[in-house]
């Protein structure tokens, strides 16, 4: 078990977005399995959350864009003998194979607006205790169907979001392998730092120190105040940590 803890903090609206659905993902590939009795909740939860947050926020024109960007640059590094083409080459046909899936998501999507179950699920799920057997008989006779059948369920659903899961996963797993990483030091518990080039900041630091970080900040510079998680509202000592820049 590690003894670090990581903090992440977006420096731009786009990058606050991917790293959202980034989260909703993990939430619903950690429940997806229904070992547990709670996981039919995260799960849904999150798959609701999900759908909401694609409805008001479509991030497929602007990762589109980016993987697009990534390409290029990554074309550039076949120009250098200490690159490995082979692996290089490989991502890029990944990357390229991944765009042509996303831009065919929009058909897809609408998938969700025609499923019954889910979408009489989806407005109970909305209301405090919402979910009783009375409210929905169809979803009480859906978990007693048993794990297979849900997990087989859950798989169908799934495949409509694939491609951007895939594709989110992999630019972000990009960006952070880019990190420029340094140590810094936070007196009396306050950082201010510059960046430049970054679309968000990691902070890491060992749990024994016993506090947290509250991060604010923008594409130019950012500040991290570390507190206490002992005393409320109050400042930590002199905390050493590191600084990731993506």
């Amino acid at each position: 078990m590690t003894n670090m803890i990581t903090f992440e903090y977006p420096l731009n609206e786009k990058m606050r977005s991917y790293l959202r659905f980034e989260f909703l993902f993990l939430q619903i590939v950690k429940s997806k399995k229904f070992n547990h009795e709670s996981d039919t909740t995260v799960f849904f939860k999150a798959l609701f959350e999900l759908l909401e947050l694609s409805e008001r926020c479509d991030i497929r024109h602007d990762l589109i864009k980016d993987l697009r960007l990534l390409s290029t640059q990554m074309k550039l590094w076949l120009n250098h003998d200490q690159v490995d083409h082979e692996a290089v080459s490989q991502l890029l046909l990944e990357i390229d194979e991944l765009i042509t899936a996303v831009l065919l998501m929009p058909k897809q999507l609408r998938y969700f607006k025609t499923n019954r179950f889910l979408t009489s699920l989806k407005q109970r799920f909305s209301i405090p205790s919402g979910c009783c057997n009375f409210d929905l008989p169809q979803y009480h006779f859906w978990l007693a169907e048993g794990q297979e059948k849900q997990q087989k369920d859950a798989a169908i659903w799934l495949t409509h979001f694939d491609a951007l899961q895939k594709a989110l996963i992999l630019y972000l797993k990009i960006k952070r392998s880019q990190g420029v990483v340094s140590k810094q030091t936070a007196v009396n518990g306050f950082f201010q730092g510059e960046v430049e080039n970054s679309c968000f900041v990691s902070i890491e630091f060992e749990k024994s120190l016993a506090v947290y970080p509250m991060i604010s900040g923008h594409k130019d510079r950012y500040s991290v105040r570390f507190m206490s998680s002992d005393i409320e509202h109050h400042l930590a000592e002199n905390i050493e940590f590191k600084q990731i820049c993506c």
